[in-house]
């Protein structure tokens, strides 16, 4: 029973020897680092590596915790916020916690952390090696293939971009010589048309210069009560209907700021008066005539007769002078005779109108006809056109990546079928939870930002400011991009409380460099 003791009284003699000696071998520094191993230096005190104090290179694993950050005791159990290097030779080098040392119990690939206990461990390293191998070789494929896929979407991107600016240019080209066309067919009609409506306007102005004469002639004729070719104050001061005070007595000042003057003649009431009173001028009444009682004709004496009366005589230039009403048809007669009759004035000058045009200008009004068509034609393709550019404007708006890889994204939804909802995310726009056993949709977020790690900000979207929940904040999603090679939704989650996260598989985040790794394995230290 008391010989193991003595062996291993034995071999710590000897380990003691050699640390004397200043040669250690590596198993006095169980648990190291690779990368810590020059902190350890036998011939020297230890110093913690966080400062806290130094040491004896003895107290070094002498299973009894001298540094706060246990590093004196990499290889035991002694520290509780110790750390155990696993070498794990041929595999992933990985650190343990330091109470996992000596448990029982194979943490180690190569069984490292049980070299005090008498646990057999077999070594899976070189099994753990090779299934490490075998998915980084299958994670490589995936990118390889991926990456291919995102080529493709960023040249698909380039190409539609490249092609609608080179239509764009077309179609601006054809607009610019449609618009020249229209101009030189359209300039002719103008000045066509502006020869008739200029004639039209002047036929149209003086014809109502002869009416507005004839109202202002009646009108001071009616005025003119006692023929004295004078309007004077009594005479309108009977027409209390321009009294503007109408409540007070229409006085003789109030007709005479009207007059301008005592009296006004046909030229001054033209001037001055007949504006003033137009709109609210009314004739008089005339007064009723008493119907004259017969005359009784006189007896005629026995053996006369009557005799006619004689016909009032006229003279020559009475009888030839023609009335003022024929001279004023007269005048309107030769007025409208001097109108081209292709205008048709007499139709129009009473109304608004327009004269019917010459052949000459109708040909001219189809030649801009057609000319205008035209352009209208091509106009209704710019501004569709125009459209779709405003479109590509508002998308080119939006960071689809560095190289537009997540462009394919652009107006596409994808859904996520669970139990009891279907998750729609319709990318840089919303995203929505679908009940399908009937109800309402719910808005769980709209498009806010890219939210992904520093080295990578487009690993990750945010949805943010969806429907507040019920005694809650509002829903919000994230969006966690993996590599892929379908754009496809595989997992959506509730991890807190109106919080969701889907992960979304798509070429667009495949790597390039992780495509490009050899399918050798390597040594890794953590």
């Amino acid at each position: 029973m008391m010989f193991p003791s003595y062996v291993n009284l034995l071999v710590f003699s000897c380990l003691l020897t050699l640390i004397a000696g200043g040669n250690i071998e590596q198993t006095a520094l169980r648990g190291v680092q690779t990368s810590l191993l020059s902190m350890y230096v036998p011939s020297k005190p230890f110093t913690c590596l966080d400062r806290s104090m130094t040491i004896p290179y003895e107290f070094v694993n002498d299973d009894y915790c001298d540094c706060r950050d246990g590093s004196d005791e990499p290889g035991t159990s002694a520290c509780p916020n110790g750390r155990f290097f696993c070498e794990n030779k041929g595999y992933v080098g990985t650190l343990i916690p330091s109470h996992f040392v000596g448990d029982g119990i194979c943490d180690c690939c190569d069984g490292s952390d049980e070299y005090e206990t008498n646990v057999v461990c077999n070594n899976t390293c070189f099994e753990l090696a090779q299934r490490n191998q075998a998915e980084r070789e299958a994670k490589r494929a995936l990118h390889e293939a991926g990456v291919a896929k995102k080529k493709e979407i960023i040249a698909h991107s380039i190409a539609i971009k490249s092609e609608r600016q080179k239509r764009l240019k077309e179609l601006e080209n054809e607009i610019q010589v449609a618009e020249k066309l229209k101009r030189q067919a359209e300039a002719p009609e103008k000045e066509a048309k502006d020869k008739y409506q200029k004639l039209w306007e002047e036929q149209r102005a003086k014809h109502e210069a002869i009416v507005r004469n004839r109202e202002i002639r009646e009108m001071f004729a009616d005025l003119d009560t006692n023929g004295d070719s004078l309007v004077s104050i009594d005479e309108l001061q009977k027409h209390t209907e321009l009294d503007l005070d109408s409540e007070n007595e229409f006085t003789n000042e109030e007709v005479r700021t009207i007059l301008g003057a005592d009296s006004v003649n046909l030229n001054d009431f033209n001037t001055t008066v007949f504006d003033q009173i137009s709109n609210s001028y009314k004739k008089l009444p005339e007064p009723p005539r008493p119907t004259p009682e017969p005359t009784p004709l006189p007896e005629p004496s026995q053996g006369s007769f009557a005799t006619p009366s004689p016909p009032l005589e006229t003279s020559d230039d009475e009888q030839n002078k023609p009335s003022h009403r024929h001279e004023e048809d007269h005048e309107n007669s030769q007025h409208s005779s001097s109108i081209p009759t292709s205008l048709e004035h007499e139709k129009h000058i009473h109304d608004d109108t327009p004269p019917e045009y010459d052949d000459e200008t109708k040909r001219l009004i189809q030649i801009a006809d057609h000319a205008r068509n035209e352009f209208n034609a091509i106009e209704g393709k710019i501004l569709n056109i125009k459209q779709q550019i405003e479109d590509l404007k508002k998308q080119s708006g939006v960071d689809t990546g560095p190289q537009g890889e997540y462009s394919a994204f652009i107006d596409q939804c994808y859904d996520y079928e669970e139990r009891e909802y279907t998750y729609r995310v319709c990318m840089f726009k919303d995203a929505k939870q679908i009940p399908k056993g009937g109800g309402s949709e719910v808005t769980i977020g709209y498009w806010d930002s890219w939210s992904g790690p520093t080295e990578n900000k487009y690993l990750r979207m945010k949805y943010a400011n969806g429907a507040t929940c019920w005694n809650g904040p509002p829903r919000s999603l994230t969006v966690t991009f993996r590599c892929g090679i379908e754009h496809k939704a595989v997992d959506v989650r509730e991890p807190s409380r109106c919080e969701y996260a889907m992960i979304f598989e798509t070429p667009s985040a495949c790597d390039e460099t992780v495509a490009g790794t050899t399918s050798h394995s390597t040594h890794v230290e953590f």
